[in-house]
């Protein structure tokens, strides 16, 4: 008899049936998502390909189709920018993403590992060239044993923009970090991108995500300033 330690059923949610997807509430605190990158390291099954994800959706707080579809065309890794095309994101609107060293070499990782592949994250179980699937990530994630309250995917992006606040990033930056559209009047007139801002922004946010890899919570000091440029 074999018994399994996970619940497969923890990657799938209602709109994978068809249905209409509730909004969360759900992110990760500090200290959650230190215990989720030590239990990724252990978790049988869980490659590290599926660690670089978890890494990099923190990271950029891009949505999970957006990096599950990404193709090495799309990126700029000598510059550090990922161009991601506008028919590839829900808001329809394209978005020069900066990469921080960090994501860097997260990606290079990644590019070796896909051996030679068109896309960042090609399937391996199938002879065309094809990248993995939606519900690839949800359920490498789900083989975690990380003792945590549930969460999906999705709160990755959500905690992103917690993590994001809490370092100083103002929310005009952070909102276009999401590539969310400016609501109202200011969203009319303001066409400027905010690369800079959002590249300190996200260079602040993955030296976090280094820190908490590394255990060292108690050296993880708030950024308290605004990030501005």
């Amino acid at each position: 008899m074999h018994i399994i330690t996970h619940n497969p059923a923890l990657a799938f949610d209602v709109a994978d049936a068809g249905g209409q997807e509730q909004a969360h509430k759900r992110n990760l605190n500090r200290d959650e998502i230190a215990k989720l990158f030590a239990a990724m390291k252990t978790a049988k099954g869980f490659s590290l390909e599926n660690d670089l994800c978890i890494k990099l959706l923190l990271a950029l707080a891009v949505r999970k189709n957006e990096l599950i579809g990404a193709s090495w065309k799309e990126f700029d890794l000598d510059a550090g920018v990922w161009h991601l095309p506008a028919v590839r994101t829900k808001t329809e609107a394209a978005i020069s993403i900066p990469l921080s060293n960090t994501v860097i070499d997260w990606f290079k990782e990644l590019k070796r590992l896909s051996c030679g592949s068109e896309w960042v994250l090609p399937a391996r179980k199938m002879q065309n060239n094809v990248h993995v699937a939606e519900s690839t990530l949800g359920v490498a994630l789900a083989k975690v044993q990380h003792g945590l309250e549930p969460f999906t995917i999705h709160d990755m992006r959500r905690t992103a923009k917690t993590l994001l606040a809490s370092l100083g990033v103002q929310p005009h930056i952070s909102e276009r970090c999401l590539n969310h559209k400016i609501k109202g009047v200011e969203g009319i007139y303001d066409g400027y991108d905010y690369f800079e801002e959002r590249k300190a922004g996200l260079k602040v946010l993955s030296d976090l995500l280094v820190q908490l890899e590394s255990g060292a919570l108690d050296k993880v000091i708030p950024i308290k300033r605004k990030v501005t440029l």
